[in-house]
């Protein structure tokens, strides 16, 4: 019997999408041939293996205007050729509109997951025309996807009045891991970020603060807009020899090195509104490594360290607030203590294996959400 075929489409370059990764997975269990599309970069990395088919589409244009017009018409032409498509499922909104083009014309169900709140990223804000064409898209198209799904229960909330269709929360947890003991090589304890290097991250921050911290590191993994401009500010640091960036790692490289750091860091800007709904995934991931973290006071973050007691929250990106935060946990073992057991005590309950059950469900339901 052939298996039916699910197309699952990104804008990145498919190495970094740990959720996708799962997701895929996920799908693949649930019986269908998947095949993940994003796109080649010029510093795109050879293709990690997964038990799924990847797919990079080939564009002249790596930013701006062109490039997101030159992915809606390369997946869609894709999409038009693809072998007999069961399920396409879109992630974001750069990839919504062509998506629902494809499943209108192959008559296949269609899937659409919100990973954040797209209209309100720094880039956007900055930007109302290109802000209006999105919100447009979302307008157009999210009301005929069959599923929406989205990263956490604030963003469904708020997506389900900005287009008045239901978003399932399915949350970016881990599978579940025990804590790496691979030996690394460092001098020092370290702080640990990992993740994309853009504007609003408190990278800055942290980077000006570390002159005043000559007992610790800072370790950050990643690539991004910012990856030239904050190593640029690394350099003129005083404290540029304990600024180590180790650009893009794989899953299990960024799992070693959580696992040995003194202290996570997920700081994020209150002024956007993507990232104050947002719930990132290395929140879950510094979970499974037993590693206690910094995170901002904002609604999902909040939740789960009320809830589970698994860091400490900031009100603001103020030098000075993350720089006493940081010092409090240095001069509280007892604190430090607690926060690590906590992290220990809830790592088999935040977990991919029971999160991504929901998307089985989901499959399983052929009826389509729109209400």
């Amino acid at each position: 019997m052939i298996s039916p075929h699910a197309y699952v489409a990104v804008t990145n370059d498919l190495n970094q999408d740990q959720r996708m990764h799962r997701i895929c997975n996920t799908i693949r269990q649930s019986g269908y041939h998947v095949t993940l599309i994003g796109r080649n970069k010029k510093e795109s990395q050879a293709l990690y293996h997964q038990d799924f088919d990847q797919h990079r589409l080939q564009l002249f244009f790596e930013k701006g205007i062109l490039f997101y017009v030159e992915y809606q018409i390369r997946l869609f032409v894709y999409l038009m050729f693809a072998k007999s498509p069961s399920l396409i499922f879109s992630v974001d909104l750069d990839t919504a509109l062509p998506v629902r083009l494809a499943g209108l014309v192959k008559r296949t169900k269609t899937i659409h997951d919100a990973h954040e709140l797209f209209t309100e990223v720094p880039e956007l804000l900055k930007s109302p025309i290109k802000r209006w064409v999105w919100k447009m898209v979302g307008k157009i198209t999210m009301h005929s996807f069959d599923h929406r799904i989205t990263v956490n229960d604030s963003l469904a909330e708020i997506l389900q009045k900005t287009y008045s269709c239901s978003f399932l929360s399915i949350r970016n947890l881990p599978n579940q891991k025990p804590v790496s003991t691979t030996s690394l090589q460092f001098e020092r304890p370290y702080l640990w970020y990992q993740g994309v290097l853009n504007e609003g991250r408190g990278l800055e921050e942290l980077i000006e603060l570390m002159k005043h911290l000559p007992d610790l590191d800072l370790r950050i993994a990643g690539e991004g807009d910012h990856s030239q401009y904050l190593r640029y500010l690394a350099e003129k640091s005083l404290a540029k020899d304990r600024i180590h960036f180790h650009g893009w790692m794989n899953g299990e490289e960024m799992h070693d090195w959580a696992s040995q750091a003194w202290l996570g860091v997920n700081l994020l800007d209150k002024e956007s509104g993507n990232y104050y709904h947002s719930l990132a995934n290395r929140t879950f991931d510094f979970v499974q490594a037993e590693l206690p973290t910094l995170h901002m006071d904002f609604p999902e973050y909040r939740s789960l360290v009320d809830k589970y007691g698994i860091g400490l929250l900031l009100s603001d990106l103020q030098v000075n607030q993350i720089l006493s935060a940081i010092r409090k946990v240095k001069e509280d073992d007892r604190l430090y203590e607690r926060l690590c057991k906590a992290c220990k005590a809830v790592k088999k309950e935040l977990v991919w294996e029971l999160e991504g059950k929901k998307i089985l469900k989901l499959l399983e339901n052929r009826a389509p959400t729109n209400h």
